[in-house]
C-alpha cells in the first residue's frame, strides 16, 4: 500500500476526536493534562524557583541543600512521573499525582502564605483525582495497581458523577483562590499584571481593582458550584487562559502558566461531559426505590 493510499484512509483528527465518545475524551484529555502538570511542576523544580525555598526549610533542609541537590531530584522524578503517565499510567501513579497535588498545596497554607494558595492549587489535584476516579481503585490487588490502565469503554453513572464534581469542585476552588489573592491578600505581581495593560499602581488602589478582579474571580467560582452551565465554562476557559498568560508577559517563568494547565483543561472537561452528566443524574434519580423485603408471617401460638 503507498502512503498516499495509506493517509487517504485516515480520518483527520478534528473528525476523529468529534467521533469519540465522550469517555475517550475524557480520558485522553485528563490524561494530557496531569501529565503536562507534572512536566511543568518538574521545569519549576530543575529552575530552581527560589520560591520553593520555605517548603523546604520546613523539613530542616538548608537552602545550599535544596538549591544545589533537592530541587533537581524533585523536578526530575515530577517530569518522569509526568512522562510515565503519558505512556504508562498505572493507577499508583494516578495516586502519587493527587496525593502529591494536596501534599505540595497543604505546604503553602503551613508556611504562613494563606489558605487562598491551597485553593488556587485546585486544579493540581482535582484533574489528577478525576482520572483516578475513572480508572477505579485498585483494592487490595498489586497488579491492578501498577498495570497500564487504558480507557474504558464506558463509565457508570455514578463514576461520571463523581468525576464531574472532582472536576467541579477543583475549578470552583482554583477560581476562589486566585480570586482571594486580589481581594484580600493584594499580591505584589498583579500590579505587574495591571501594569501590562498601562494602570499603574495609583490607579489600581484607588479605583480598588483588585479588590474589584479578586471579587469577580471569586463570584466566577461560587457560580461554577451552583451551577456550571456550558457559556460559562467556555468564559472561565477565556479568562483563565487570558489571566494565566499574563505571567510570563509580565516576566515569570514560563512553567507557571504551564503547570497550571488544570486551569484550562477542567473547563474544557466539564464542557464536553455537561449532557452526560446531567443524563447521569437524570438516571440515578429516576431509579425506584426497593421495596422492603416481606416479612415472615408469625407462628401461630
Amino acid at each position: 500500500m503507498s502512503t498516499s493510499t495509506f493517509l487517504k484512509g485516515r480520518k483527520p483528527l478534528r473528525e476523529t476526536i468529534a467521533e469519540a465518545s465522550v469517555t475517550t475524551r475524557l480520558y485522553w484529555l485528563l490524561r494530557i493534562g496531569v501529565s503536562i502538570e507534572f512536566i511543568g511542576h518538574g521545569w519549576a523544580g530543575l529552575s530552581r524557583s527560589r520560591a520553593w525555598l520555605p517548603y523546604y526549610d520546613l523539613f530542616g533542609i538548608s537552602p545550599d541543600v535544596a538549591l544545589n541537590y533537592l530541587m533537581y531530584v524533585t523536578g526530575a522524578v515530577d517530569i518522569i512521573v509526568g512522562l510515565l503517565i503519558l505512556f504508562w499510567p498505572a493507577r499508583v501513579l494516578l495516586l502519587h499525582t493527587t496525593v502529591w497535588g494536596v501534599f505540595t498545596a497543604l505546604l503553602r497554607p503551613t508556611v504562613g502564605e494563606g489558605w487562598w494558595e491551597f485553593l488556587e492549587r485546585g486544579g493540581n489535584y482535582g484533574m489528577p483525582l478525576a482520572l483516578l476516579i475513572m480508572a477505579g481503585w485498585g483494592g487490595w490487588s498489586l497488579r491492578r495497581w501498577v498495570e497500564r490502565v487504558d480507557r474504558p469503554a464506558a463509565i457508570s453513572d455514578r463514576t461520571l458523577i463523581a468525576m464531574h464534581w472532582a472536576m467541579r469542585g477543583g475549578l470552583a476552588m482554583l477560581l476562589i483562590g486566585h480570586g482571594g489573592f486580589g481581594a484580600f491578600e493584594h499580591k505584589r505581581y498583579w500590579y505587574d499584571f495591571f501594569a501590562f495593560f498601562g494602570l499603574g499602581k495609583a490607579t489600581v488602589d484607588s479605583a480598588n481593582l483588585m479588590v474589584l478582579v479578586g471579587g469577580f474571580e471569586i463570584l466566577l467560582g461560587l457560580a461554577i458550584l451552583l451551577k456550571p452551565w456550558r457559556p460559562l465554562l467556555l468564559f472561565v476557559l477565556v479568562w483563565k487562559l487570558g489571566t494565566e498568560l499574563l505571567r510570563p508577559l509580565v516576566g515569570q517563568e514560563w512553567f507557571q502558566f504551564v503547570e497550571r494547565d488544570g486551569d484550562y483543561v477542567l473547563p474544557v472537561a466539564l464542557y464536553i461531559s455537561a449532557a452526560a452528566y446531567a443524563l447521569a443524574r437524570r438516571r440515578a434519580s429516576a431509579e425506584p426505590v426497593s421495596p422492603p423485603a416481606p416479612t415472615a408471617p408469625a407462628a401461630p401460638a
